[in-house]
């Protein structure tokens, strides 16, 4: 066996215990062909891509040892029968496979996945796929051509699922998406808002990545449970969404609290007569924090003061 033949998914897992195992099976097989000329390109070698179904519902992959192993949810949570799009899996193996390079979520960390997004767009318009070496195979179907129009690219395709599950209230989190969102949004922030903005998606990309901070473990039926600590999530359990993000009028689209205007459509975000009650603004970053936090959830600066609360004493009269 050649070296170059060892850059690659060297196995696939499904939950043999849940419905519809084959299908499982099939989605875990399609992406690791697909992914792997970029890791041959890279030098990356997996040598488990496996399902999981964790108990937190907003957990969508993990990468263990730097490619050792690699977790990927199929299913949203509780609704086994329901896969997820194959975009969405494919850009969540992207982010995992950047966790061999690179742990933290951080700039460098963003500039790979792009990277990794930009070459896999083009694998996907070229049909190439497997042992296509050197990006120069041609994808074949099994039986013959099927001759499709020119698939869509993976941001479009990624952005178009998730803008739906916002309407929809769907369990799992918008997933994958580069650091700091839309750059209509972003250039309309002053730098402060754009850096809080941008420690926002850090945060939460921390909570559907277990890669950053790994705390899985791993029970005797295979079922593998998180439990994270670390800052308080944007998303919630069940169907509900969080409420820091505020509904487009126009489209409905959740989004972020910072944003001045709708990622899709542009609508203003609107104003709230009673949020001034029910939120308090960073004095250092202007992030609208609940008033039942004492610090800035985005900066971690305290809310009336330069440092904790300290107690004081009152006058004596004596």
């Amino acid at each position: 066996m050649e070296v170059g033949d060892l850059h690659k998914v060297w196995d696939v897992r499904e939950l043999k215990r849940k419905p519809d195992a084959a299908a499982a099976r099939a989605l875990l097989d399609r992406v690791a062909k697909q992914v792997q000329p970029i890791m041959r390109r890279h030098k990356w070698r997996v040598k488990v891509l496996s399902e999981f179904s964790p108990r937190n519902a907003r957990l969508l992959g993990l990468n263990v040892g730097a490619g050792v192993e690699v977790k990927l949810r199929l299913r949203r949570a509780g609704r086994d029968y329901d896969f997820i799009p194959y975009e969405e899996v494919l850009d969540t193996m992207l982010h995992e496979l950047c966790h061999n390079d690179r742990g933290p979520h951080d700039a460098q960390f963003y500039k790979l996945w792009d990277e990794l997004r930009k070459e896999c767009e083009e694998l996907v318009s070229k049909g190439i796929t497997g042992t296509g070496q050197g990006f120069d195979g041609t994808g074949r179907r099994v039986g013959g051509f099927t001759i499709h129009p020119p698939p869509p690219s993976l941001r479009q395709a990624t952005l178009a699922a998730a803008q739906k599950r916002a309407r929809n209230g769907a369990l799992l989190p918008s997933g994958p998406r580069k650091l700091g969102g839309n750059n209509d949004i972003m250039s309309a922030l002053s730098p402060a808002q754009a850096a809080a903005m941008a420690a926002e998606w850090r945060m939460h990309d921390d909570l559907w990545c277990g890669s950053h901070n790994q705390s899985e473990s791993s029970t005797s039926s295979g079922i593998h449970t998180a439990a994270r600590d670390g800052p308080s999530s944007f998303w919630t359990t069940g169907d509900a969404v969080d409420d820091s993000k505020w509904e487009c009028g126009a489209c409905t689209l959740l989004n972020q609290p910072l944003a001045p205007i709708c990622e899709v459509c542009g609508t203003a975000k609107p104003k709230i007569a009673k949020a001034k009650y029910m939120t308090w603004s960073c004095k250092f970053c202007t992030l609208e924090n609940s008033t039942k936090l004492d610090k800035c959830s985005a900066c971690d600066h305290w809310r009336y003061s330069y440092g904790p609360p300290v107690a004081t004493y009152g006058p004596s009269y004596d």
